[in-house]
């Protein structure tokens, strides 16, 4: 006959396995049944007041409504976004903590890092690609300069004299400059930032002259009068301000275009039921059209899709501003 302790003990183990199985299973019920356990991280690798944050605020109210879970929109900004995106690398791949990210961190920071902390297509999960972000070129009014083409005499009479400011070396804000730059023969100072926030309110005091940026940002201050916007930075003039020419018009420069975008990820390894879930919860949300008129209001344009096409497009991305950095010769230690 076995002895009754080792046939105790045997009930003991597999009690405690079953347990461990029980809260396994419990901790990533979201990735079993696609349905939130716990409240959701969108983690925004930037300062409040950019348009990553303002289009998390928009959305994570209704993303709630529709998973049965709080979302919370949580601050992380630092690196250029490298932080932030850092932060979901690590995070358990349950669906849980998820990063809004943008043309930044997917994809320009990877090819202008030379030691990068995230490769956007190993490290990360492509859910769906969310909005295009229209940029704008501003200066404060200080700046003798009321049309694009005033603007591009003046610098070239006064090569280094005008400042530009940016979210940090490498984002979108700067290699929209650069290929201005380039594009007009002209020298500018570039003034890195830790984020939008404080760029704003420089520009708005005349610490920096001008800024390529998101129209959500900017056109408020347009609006009230503090800075002065020269043109739009895409491939036609928005409908929101018809008035408003495309650079490409305004400066002569046919083929300008500096457009951002912003997207949805996790962490490498994330079930493909969750994807599935969060990228029709986004793209349901994204075409209700009050939530398109307020997108529309602070500059973002929708644009989501499927999880394979957001990866595609990412890949394509890392290509075209491969070439650019390498044409511009940035690079960031």
């Amino acid at each position: 006959m076995r002895p009754l302790f080792h046939y105790t003990r045997r009930q003991f183990l597999c009690g405690a396995m079953l347990a461990a199985v029980a809260y396994s299973t419990s901790n990533h019920a979201f990735a079993q049944s696609t349905s939130p356990t716990q409240p959701i991280r969108l983690i925004v690798p930037f300062s409040p007041g950019g348009a990553v944050d303002i289009y998390s605020r928009i959305v994570s109210p209704e993303l709630s409504r529709i998973l049965g879970q709080t979302v919370i929109v949580e601050n992380r900004p630092g690196a250029s976004g490298n932080i932030g995106a850092e932060l979901v690398k690590r995070a358990p791949a349950d669906g849980h903590t998820l990063l809004v990210g943008n043309i930044a961190i997917l994809g320009i920071n990877p090819v202008v890092y030379k030691n990068t902390p995230i490769d956007p297509l190993a490290d990360l999960t492509p859910i769906t690609k969310t909005v295009n972000v229209n940029y704008v070129l501003v200066l404060n009014p200080q700046v003798p300069a009321r049309t694009a083409a005033e603007l591009i005499a003046y610098a070239k009479a006064n090569p280094g004299k005008l400042t530009y400011g940016s979210s940090g070396t490498g984002s979108m804000q700067q290699m929209a400059a650069e290929l201005f730059q380039s594009r007009t023969g002209t020298k500018l100072l570039h003034v890195p930032y830790k984020g939008t926030g404080a760029l704003v309110g420089d520009l708005v005091a005349g610490h920096v002259d001008m800024i390529f940026a998101d129209e959500g940002s900017m056109m408020q201050q347009v609006n009230a009068g503090k800075l002065i916007v020269l043109g739009v930075c895409g491939p036609t003039r928005r409908p929101e301000y018809p008035d408003i020419p495309t650079i490409a018009e305004a400066a002569g420069l046919p083929g300008f275009e500096a457009v951002a975008w912003q997207g949805l990820a996790g962490p490498a390894g994330l079930p493909a039921p969750i994807v599935d879930k969060l990228n029709q919860a986004i793209n349901q949300i994204q075409a209700d059209p009050a939530i398109k008129a307020r997108l529309a209001e602070a500059g973002l344009s929708t644009d989501a899709g499927t999880p394979q096409a957001f990866r595609q497009y990412i890949g394509d991305e890392l290509t075209k501003w491969r070439k650019v950095a390498t044409d511009i010769g940035i690079s960031v230690e």
